[in-house]
């Protein structure tokens, strides 16, 4: 069987196993194991990075305590990113440790696996229940600690790729996109995590993915006059409802 085939047979298993370990244990706390490629595992501040913005985000979005584990060895990956790597490589291996095949242990929340590959590049991350991928470690690690930081900061290409890692968790979570919200501030237009950058996508792709509209209540403003631009690293009230 190959590994596409693989995928589809497991994925059943995937979401209903992994669910299944989650439902018949104890209901907290919410795990999630992250994963570094071998690329990323070379940043020394990756690992707090990680921990302080996706560990702040979680604790305010969820009732339940939250423990963030840290595997110790890597992913071998034959890319940093694209669609087979982030879509297909992560999520079969995710299966395969998960049957027994594999040296992946998962956990019944999140798997989550942070790669170096370019988050400019589309498609810069993925995500299906239970396991998720975003590239962008390099660009994760140079920002500041999160403490240092409030929960609104100004875009650039590394808040990017911290906000495409909550991004992705949510929706390993549960969240969609309508989970999402855009508010202006003053001449400032801020974005949260499960809208983040798409919100200034090309009007295409912008349709593609808020078709939906927004299930916090209200429309996504457009940016006409908005002369800066912002990211929100907190979930949205009705996202923390959505996480499960």
């Amino acid at each position: 069987m190959n590994r596409r085939a693989f995928l589809g047979s497991a994925g059943v298993a995937l979401s209903l196993g992994v669910a299944g370990r989650r439902a018949a244990s104890t209901p907290d706390p919410v795990v999630v194991r992250v994963w570094f490629s071998e690329s990323a595992a070379t940043h020394d501040a990756l690992e707090d990075r990680v921990e302080g913005y996706l560990g702040a985000a979680l604790d305010e979005a969820l009732d339940a305590a939250v423990e963030l584990e840290f595997a110790p060895s890597t992913v071998a990956l034959p890319h940093e990113g694209g669609k087979a790597s982030l879509g297909m490589d992560w999520p079969v291996t995710v299966a395969e440790g998960l049957v027994g095949l594999g040296e992946v242990d998962p956990v019944g929340d999140v798997n989550l696996l942070v790669t170096d590959g370019d988050p400019r590049r589309q498609p810069a991350g993925y995500a299906r229940p239970h396991v998720a991928a975003a590239t962008g470690g390099a660009y994760i690690a140079r920002m500041p600690p999160a403490e240092d930081l409030s929960a609104v900061v100004p875009y650039s290409v590394p808040a990017a790729a911290t906000q495409l890692l909550l991004h992705e968790v949510g929706h390993a979570l549960g969240a969609t996109h309508a989970h999402g919200t855009a508010r202006r501030e003053g001449d400032a237009l801020v974005a949260s995590p499960m809208v983040g950058s798409y919100l200034w996508a090309s009007e295409r792709v912008r349709e593609a993915q808020l078709a939906d509209g927004s299930a916090c209540g209200g429309a996504y403003p457009s940016d006409d006059g908005a002369s800066e631009r912002r990211l929100g690293l907190r979930y949205a009230d009705c996202a923390a409802g959505a996480l499960r």
